[in-house]
This record gives C-alpha cells, sequence and structure tokens, in this order.
C-alpha cells in the first residue's frame, strides 16, 4: 500500500514540474505528504476518543530569475493543480529580486535515497479493540499505583503513517515511507488539598519498541506522586542537574542558534564562534538523521540534500552551523542541510543517580516553563520546578522557582554527562549537571 501511495504522489510531483517549467518557471521544487492517523483516548475506565484522520498537503515553489513565491493546497486534481502553478508563477514574478534564493545547486543534492527501515506493517494490523485496552492498561497502572492517585487526565493509544516525496527542476525525486505509535497516561495526585499533575509517554517508530502500557502508567504516576508537598527555597547560587528531558530542550535550544537564518542575520549568540570553544571540552554534540529506525531519521532533507551524520561541538568546539542552500550563500559556503534529525548529546560514564550523589545542595530540573531564552544574547531564564537535592539525594519537591544562567556559560559550566541516553525523540540527551546556575525563589 505504501508503494502504491508512492507511486501516486511520485507521478503527481512529476507533473507539477514539468508543468512548472512549461508555465514559465526557471526552477521550482514541489513537496507532497499524505498522512493516516487514529487517536484512541480513555478516561476514568472508558472510552473518550476514537478518531481516525486522513490527511495530504501539497507545497510548491517556483523561482522566476531570482524572484520566487510559494503555495500550498490539498487539491489534486491536475485542473487545479495547474492553476496553482500558474498563479504562484504569477505570484514570483510580482516579487521582488533576491539575489540568494534559487535551489540548491545540482551536484549538492541527494544522489541515493537510504532504506532507513523507517515503517513497522505491525502498526496498522493492531486490533482497535487492542489499542482501546493498551490505554486503558496504562490508565489502570496509573491509578492503582497509589491511593494518592485521586483522578485522570486520560490514556492514549496513537498511531500514524505517512508517505513523503520531494521533486525538484534539477531531476531530484526522492519519497520515503514512515509510522509511528505511541502511549501515554496523565493521572492527578492529591494530598492535603494539594493537587499535583504526572504525565508520561512512550513513542517509537516500531510497536515493539514501546514501553509496555504498565509501564508508562506507573511512571506517569510517579511523576505526579514525587511533587506532593512542593516547597520554595530560597533564591541561590547552585548546581543545577537536569533530567534527561530538560537536557533535551536545553540542547534544541542551545543547537537552534546554530541556525543560518540566526548567523547570517548576526542575531545568534553563537554567530563568528565556528572553531571557538563554546562549550566544556567533555561536550560532543552529534546529530544523525542516518540512524536505522530512529525517530529523526531521514533519507534527505526538505531541499533534497542528503541527510549527513555530523558532529555540530566536538572537545567543546563549535564545529559548524545548520545552513541550507540559502542560508549558505548568504554566508557565501557550502549547504549542509539546515535542520537536525537525531540530535543528542555524546553520553558520559555516570548514572543519574551517581551526577545527583556529587550535588549536596541543589536542584535535579524536572520541567520548566515560558520561553525565557534569547537566542540573540545566550540569556536563558525559566520558571522551574523539579527536586530539591541534599547530601547527595533527592529531598523534596520545589516549584515556584526561576532558574537563570547564560547559555554559553551554561555549557562552559557542564560538569557532568550521564551514560542514561535514550533515543525517545528526534532530539535526546542524557542528565546534564551544570556546576552553577541562579535558582530564584522567596
Amino acid at each position: 500500500m505504501a508503494a502504491s501511495k508512492d507511486s501516486n504522489l511520485i507521478a503527481i510531483a512529476e507533473f507539477i514540474i514539468k508543468e512548472g517549467r512549461r508555465l514559465g518557471a526557471t526552477e521550482c521544487d514541489v513537496k507532497i505528504a499524505s498522512s493516516d492517523a487514529v487517536d484512541t483516548g480513555v478516561r476514568l475506565g472508558e472510552v473518550e476518543t476514537l478518531e481516525g484522520a486522513q490527511s495530504r498537503g501539497l507545497h510548491f515553489e517556483a523561482y522566476v530569475g531570482k524572484k520566487s513565491a510559494s503555495t500550498s493546497t490539498s487539491d489534486f486534481r491536475r485542473a487545479a493543480l495547474t492553476d496553482l502553478i500558474r498563479t504562484t508563477i504569477a505570484m514570483a514574478n510580482a516579487s521582488e529580486e533576491d539575489p540568494f534564493s534559487g535551489l540548491p545547486e545540482a551536484q549538492y543534492l541527494a544522489t541515493e535515497i537510504p532504506d532507513l527501515m523507517l515503517t513497522d506493517g505491525a502498526i496498522a494490523k493492531i486490533a482497535t479493540e487492542d489499542k482501546i485496552q493498551m490505554a486503558l492498561a496504562a490508565e489502570a497502572a496509573a491509578r492503582g499505583y497509589d491511593n494518592k492517585i485521586t483522578n485522570s487526565r486520560g490514556a492514549s493509544f496513537t498511531d500514524w503513517s505517512g508517505n513523503t516525496v520531494f521533486a525538484n527542476s534539477h531531476g531530484f525525486v526522492g519519497s520515503y515511507s514512515s509510522t509511528h505509535c505511541s502511549i501515554s497516561a496523565a493521572v492527578v495526585a492529591s494530598q492535603d488539598n494539594e493537587m499535583q499533575v504526572g504525565g508520561w509517554s512512550s513513542g517509537a517508530l516500531s510497536f515493539n519498541k514501546l514501553e509496555s502500557p504498565e509501564q508508562v502508567g506507573i511512571t506517569a504516576a510517579k511523576r505526579a506522586l514525587r511533587m506532593l508537598g512542593a516547597r520554595k527555597v530560597k533564591s541561590q547560587m547552585v548546581p543545577v542537574v537536569f533530567d534527561p528531558l530538560m537536557a533535551a530542550t536545553l540542547l534544541a535550544q542551545f543547537v537552534g542558534a546554530t541556525a543560518g537564518s540566526h548567523v547570517y542575520r548576526n542575531s545568534s549568540f553563537l554567530a563568528g564562534k565556528v572553531d571557538q570553544v563554546v562549550a566544556n571540552p567533555a561536550v560532543k554534540i552529534i546529530d544523525d538523521p542516518l540512524m536505522m529506525a530512529a525517530l529523526g531519521s531521514r533519507p534527505y532533507d526538505g531541499e533534497g540534500l542528503p541527510s549527513r551524520r555530523r558532529i555540530i561541538v566536538q572537545n567543546g568546539v563549535l564545529q559548524c552551523y545548520l545552513l541550507g542552500s540559502y542560508s549558505a550563500r548568504k554566508l557565501n559556503t557550502i549547504p549542509n542541510g539546515g535542520s537536525t534529525g537525531n540530535l543528542h548529546f555524546e553520553p558520559g560514564l555516570l548514572s543519574a543517580e551517581e551526577i545527583i550523589a556529587t550535588v549536596e545542595n541543589g536542584l535535579y530540573l524536572t520541567s520548566v516553563s515560558g520561553p525565557g531564552f534569547n537566542v540573540v544574547t545566550g540569556d536563558y531564564s525559566r520558571g522551574a520546578s523539579g527536586l530539591w537535592i541534599e547530601n547527595g539525594e533527592l529531598a523534596y519537591p520545589v516549584e515556584g522557582i526561576t532558574i537563570a544562567g547564560n547559555m554559553l556559560d551554561m555549557f562552559n559550566n557542564i560538569e557532568q554527562i550521564g551514560n542514561d541516553l535514550i533515543f525517545r525523540s528526534s532530539t535526546v540527551s542524557p542528565t546534564l549537571k551544570i556546576g552553577a546556575m541562579m535558582v530564584a525563589g522567596e
């Protein structure tokens, strides 16, 4: 079925490119995506959601010399597509020239489309009743874990499958399919008129890589329970240990500052810092979109540039920026792809428990809120909650606090990197310890 869908979408893409050239585009490209999804949700032991959705969309970009315009549609009829192409080219003609616009040069485009094993046929064979039962099992495990779990925000099993085609007028045509499924649960813990919400989810491209529903539910319950009795702490400068989810968020913000659009505008704290020290020498940041069966994997990027494993930071030194073709032209260099795949820190040797044990007084960060990050200056300040560390052990929950620092200082002050790297999403991290940050409380 996936192969048939790919063939149909490829035929549409080839038609669009041919029509685009016929109607006056000097260059053009098109991205087409089609997907099917099912969301199965339960709450308090009853089915609350059972929804299926199909979607498809097409994005066309046309260049007339150095002028460009783009449009999107979900109408795949040939006559409608011809009208869309004609309209887009007219818009391009009416736009202003940009000397840096255009497709990637042909020599930079991918010449091979590797099979990265991004689909699992078993997902489509899961019966609806089995999906419901998995969602119910996750919720039941969470609600039954402790009598302080007093309510449920619901649990779900979701699955998704999609096909993507990209083509351009340089002759590139690529396609690939992927699948995804996940189990999630969220519950409320109550004690002494206080309520805390905790949730957990497990997602993967393959069904057999999911955590069990029971494991998901129990983890959700534990995360709610551990925050009961949360308090504020006095403002102080202390070590902060980022749990893997919070460390991944930090990593995404840091690497986001290497985007070419920020660099050529000089609106990034990392502008001009390639080949300079930007982190502790122990830090190595890797982006690998070619990992087999991983959530961030892809055979080529959104411009048809080949996916490559690249090291963004090595021994604390910034190695490169993330450059699509436009940014590369602005910076007079070669494009290497403007987005990330499986982005991660290289793991260290210590467990999370061993890292926590090195902290006499500090914060184990489990949640942040608010934007709180200035990509121009690197200043970082976010609402936070977590668990306070005393004498190397988790002592009590804290909330209503703010953590603050500067991103360059924070990365240079990474003292320890954990060994608990798990590829739960496309951007992941092990536990990180930052030697000192301001924790603002009472």
